[in-house]
């Protein structure tokens, strides 16, 4: 995957939000003919694009929706990345990824747009080539 865009009524406040509390990088992006932000967290391996639409409105009044879309990064220290969104005053929900019992936490980024943070280990780890179609015992 190369990057996700996702919708914004401000980018310059998604920048602000991706890099001060999630770690993104602002990159050089072209000269559009609309607003926005290309950002990279190199450790994430992908960029977000942040594209200005001046009639989309936030869905921040609703609760946090953990079974809408969503954007799902590894974090290696889970909690540090809680206490990194509690800092920040951001609103947040937890789970346990049920048979996994990996934790994951939801929250959204100020446009509304569901952002998850999870300890899985990677795909391979996970669900390696022997054990593909299996649960967990």
């Amino acid at each position: 995957m190369n990057h996700i865009a996702l919708p914004t009524a401000d980018p310059e406040r998604g920048v602000k939000f991706y890099c001060d509390v999630l770690g993104f990088v602002s990159t050089p992006r072209p000269a559009f003919s609309f607003r926005g932000a290309w950002l990279l967290h190199r450790a994430v391996g992908v960029m977000i694009h942040l594209i200005h639409d001046a009639k989309f409105e936030p869905k921040l009044a609703t609760p946090i929706n953990s079974r809408t879309n969503h954007l799902a990064i590894h974090v290696d220290d889970y909690d540090a990345a809680v206490a990194q969104l509690a800092a920040h005053g951001v609103e947040f929900v937890e789970h346990v990824l049920p048979t996994y019992h990996y934790r994951q936490v939801f929250f959204r980024d100020p446009d509304g747009n569901v952002i998850e943070l999870g300890e899985w280990p990677a795909p391979e780890e996970m669900f390696p080539p022997s054990r593909l179609g299996q649960l967990p015992t």
